[in-house]
This record gives structure tokens, sequence and C-alpha cells, in this order.
């Protein structure tokens, strides 16, 4: 389905294009968020020293001097950054396995599906909590950590998929024709679950977004002075019935995204699984 005939689909629906909007913001924030912050998100001013509120500083300051909102600007870059890539990676590495699993069956499915399974009995916290406490706190481990987590969700996702798939008529046809394994999973199969991993990928970005909060909140997410959202409300938690705006908004931004982000994979799942189009 064409991405313009998808778009103008979500439109019809007001709460659908109201997630659109909000996450187009969002994007158009990450990708130049110099050119909507007023301040040096890193930038320390006494006058702004815990300040309420005002027109010049939209969310206030914080416990240092520094703007809030300008720091969410390049907080909102920083998560989105880490959670995007985060589940970029789980869904390369759990489609691969997924497809293989699914496809091959047998000991191949038997090893795979194991595996799997020993990622599900730990909570993903604190399996990532694992992680970054045995290589430490960075952006990229940050990313890996959040990354392997998730990769077990795509794996069993794809793999009902593809087990859905690997009998129908066009794989036996395929077959017929002369086509091998990795010929049939990724011309045959991959592109006819295409609608799965699209929204299996969207509703897992505010998963994975609610993890990095979780960490940022914990002091285990990306180190200071570094602006995130999670981060930024951990560090503001000491100051919350002095001053609650620098919790406040970050966390509304981040509630934001993850119910804008829920909203569309909703959109999308109705509008790409044929169960519900028939």
């Amino acid at each position: 389905m064409a991405l313009l005939k998808i778009m103008r689909r979500l439109s019809k629906n007001p709460l659908y294009l109201i997630s659109l909007v909000l996450l187009g913001l969002v994007l158009i924030l990450s990708v130049f968020p110099s050119l909507f912050a007023p301040f040096d998100p890193y930038k320390m001013n006494i006058e702004s020293f815990m300040s309420e509120p005002t027109w010049r500083n939209l969310f206030g300051g914080d416990q240092f001097g520094r703007d809030v909102f300008s720091r969410s600007v390049y907080g909102i870059q920083k998560s989105m950054i880490i959670a995007s890539s985060a589940i970029a990676i789980s869904a390369i590495i759990g489609t691969f396995l997924g497809l293989f699993s699914g496809y091959l069956g047998g000991f191949t499915d038997l090893i795979i599906m194991r595996v799997m399974d020993s990622f599900f009995a730990f909570p993903s916290l604190i399996l990532a909590l694992f992680i970054i406490a045995l290589f430490g706190s960075s952006l990229i481990n940050l990313i890996l950590a959040i990354g392997l987590v998730y990769i077990p969700i795509f794996a069993r996702t794809i793999r009902g998929a593809t087990l859905a798939l690997r009998d129908s008529l066009y794989v036996k046809a395929s077959k017929a024709l002369g086509k091998r394994g990795l010929s049939i999973m990724f011309g045959d199969i991959l592109p006819n679950i295409s609608s799965v991993l699209i929204v299996t990928f969207t509703t897992n970005v505010s998963t994975a977004l609610l993890t990095e909060a979780s960490l940022g909140f914990l002091g285990l997410g990306v180190p200071p002075p570094e602006p995130t959202l999670g981060g930024m409300v951990g560090q503001g938690t000491a100051y919350l019935l002095s001053a609650p705006w620098i919790v406040l908004f970050p966390g509304l931004v981040i509630a934001v995204i993850v119910l804008s982000l829920n909203i569309l994979g909703d959109g999308l799942r109705d509008i790409l699984d044929p169960r519900i189009n028939r």
C-alpha cells in the first residue's frame, strides 16, 4: 500500500491525524533542535536558577539555571535517537531470526525460540539494567542494551507471521520454480509480512522510549550534562516540591510522544491488517 494512501486514510480519523501532526513536530524538533531551542541547553544562567515558567523561559529554569524548554527540545532528539536506533537494531536481528525460525522449523526453530524464551525470562528493564551496569552508561551502550532487549519481540512476531505463510500457494509456486530458502524468505515472505513489521516497529519505539526514560530516571542513561527526557525527570525529582516544572514538562513530553506513537500504531494496524480490512 502506497505511503500517500496510508497517510490519506490516517488523516480521515481526527485522533490519528492529531498523532501524525504531533509526531511530525517531534521529528522536526529531533532533526533541527537548534532552530527551536532559544538557549544553549548546557549553559548555566544564575537568573534562571529554578525560575518559574515565563514567556522568556517557557518551561522555567532547572537547578543549575539551564532553560528547561531548550533542554527538553534537545532531550527529544537524544531520546528519539536512542529509542528508534535501538528498535531498528531489534527489528533487523529479530526479523532475520524470526524468518529463519519460522521457515526452516525443526531444530533451528527449537534453538532460536528457546534462546528468545531465555530473554523473556527477565523483565526488559532488569535486563537492560544488567547490560548497562556491566558495560557502563553511554549513548552507544544504551542503544545496544535496549536493542538487545527487544529482539525477542520481533523474532516471535515475525516467526508467527512466517509460519502462517510458509505453506501458502505462492510459496509452493516459488519452490516449484526452483527458488531456494533465502530467496523465498526475503523475496516472497518478507514483503508480505511488511505490514506486521511496520506496526511492531511503531508500537515498540514507544516502549523503548519508556525504557530509555526509566534508565535515565535511575541514573543509568546517557551521562550528564547531556539532556535526555528520562534523565531530566530523574535529576529533577529532588526538587519536585520546590520546582515541579523541572520534572513536569519533560514528563509531559514523554507522555505525549508515547501516546501519539501508540495511537499511530493502532491506526497502522487498522489500515494494514487484512483481517480488519476485509
